[in-house]
């Protein structure tokens, strides 16, 4: 007995004081933090978030680091909805057929949209098919081998808005893209490492334009549209975005704003309509706006807009919306290969 007692000293008590030994190292140890982070995200967001490239927002903290998972929609419309510290990251596919029918705000195509009310939409770069606007960033990879595009969506606020987050924002969706098209056997052309993204343009003359915002045919000393603020034009983003701008003693004011929607974003565009007729029409004319569609081969069909704040107030205020619209858009739809433009007529 006393033998007994000897050997539970001696090798139960030493096995005791090192399993609590070891767990005070799992929990308190910056390994044990990086294992229980790794653990984490097994499952988290369905195991699409890559350690490296969310760590750096997070420090490898689960809590408040990994704050909300979820899952939403059915079959072909699930997708996953999750955040990275104070980022809001939304995983899907996109059927090249979507985008037909309306959509509801809780929709993944409701996620699929530029959110930035102070910066333009700019290409990722790198050959990368996506775009920032320091606030959201948007990635899509074409699937050659599936009738879906694999798209991550990001939404930040203004505390990621310097180049050097930018890029480890869109380090972060190419990371989760790669994840997901694994997840969903979705083939697609990798481009590599992500670029640093390119400045935002400064706001310039209409006239001296040379970005998304070229050959709009506004005459230089145009008495209404002083400014434009644009990015660089590339084939190779979802959303191209212009924006006319007029000087005050109060500084400067938004007049206009010109987009042009391709892929799933252009999906989501007519989805989501917020105005008549966008799903049934190629083209339309309001006192305040004007869209376009063009056919893209291989792709859903572009949407191209432009709408009028109430600031903009000038005479033959609609022959301005539809000139500057074709204008826009005829550029914008070239670069991407698409063709068959429907413009509005004034009538």
């Amino acid at each position: 007995m006393k033998m007994l007692r000897r050997i539970a000293v001696f090798v139960v008590l030493p096995l005791a004081v090192a399993v609590v030994a070891g767990y005070i190292w799992y929990r308190t140890s910056e390994t044990g933090k990086r294992w229980r982070y790794e653990d984490k995200l097994a499952s988290y967001c369905a195991g699409l978030i890559p350690v490296a490239e969310s760590a750096v927002f997070t420090g490898y903290s689960t809590d408040p680091g990994l704050p909300h998972d979820g899952r939403r929609g059915y079959g072909d419309e699930t997708y996953y909805s999750c955040g990275v510290a104070d980022l809001d990251i939304s995983i899907g596919r996109v059927p090249v057929d979507a985008g037909t029918t309306p959509a509801d705000e809780d929709s993944f195509l409701a996620r699929l949209r530029p959110t930035s009310q102070d910066f333009v939409s700019t290409p990722l770069g790198g050959g990368w098919y996506g775009y920032t606007d320091l606030n959201s960033t948007g990635l899509v990879l074409a699937c050659s081998d599936k009738p879906f595009s694999v798209v991550v969506a990001v939404d930040g606020d203004s505390s990621h808005a310097d180049r050097r987050d930018v890029r480890q924002v869109a380090e972060l969706a190419v990371g989760i893209g790669r994840k997901a098209a694994d997840r969903w056997s979705c083939s697609f052309e990798d481009a590599g490492p992500v670029p640093p993204v390119a400045a935002q343009k400064q706001e310039a003359s209409p006239y001296a334009a040379t970005g998304t915002c070229a050959g709009l045919g506004i005459p230089e000393g145009d008495r209404y549209v002083h400014w434009a603020k644009e990015a660089p034009a590339s084939a190779n983003t979802p959303v191209e975005e212009c924006v006319l701008l007029r000087e005050t003693w109060a500084g400067h004011e938004q007049l206009y704003a010109l987009t042009a929607y391709f892929g799933p974003y252009a999906q989501a565009r007519r989805a989501l309509g917020g105005y008549p007729n966008l799903l049934d029409r190629p083209s339309g004319l309001t006192s305040h706006r004007a869209w376009a569609t063009a056919s893209c081969p291989g792709a859903p069909q572009a949407v191209v807009e432009i709408s009028a704040t109430a600031y903009a107030q000038r005479p033959n205020a609609v022959r301005f919306l539809v000139d500057t619209l074709s204008a826009f858009a005829e550029r914008a739809v070239k670069r991407h290969g698409c063709t068959d433009l429907r413009l509005p007529s004034v009538g």
